[in-house]
């Protein structure tokens, strides 16, 4: 198997995403629903932006 650099990124994308998300992360857009949806009460506790610098994960949590 040839390994490109588009490769090496895309796997390493892949693989930022699966940790992130084991930790609690989200790549969504979770400001909506901060504001005017169900999740009223949380906050965003912590934002991380991916290593290719296209997405943004946010852990939400309580208010304190």
């Amino acid at each position: 198997m040839i390994v490109t650099d588009l490769t090496r990124r895309a796997l390493a994308v892949r693989r930022e995403q699966k940790a992130l998300e084991a930790q609690g992360y989200r790549r969504h857009e979770t400001d909506w629903e901060i504001h005017r949806g169900f999740r009223y009460k949380e906050v965003i506790v912590d934002a991380k932006i991916s290593i290719d610098g296209k997405y943004v994960y946010t852990k939400l949590g309580q208010k304190q």
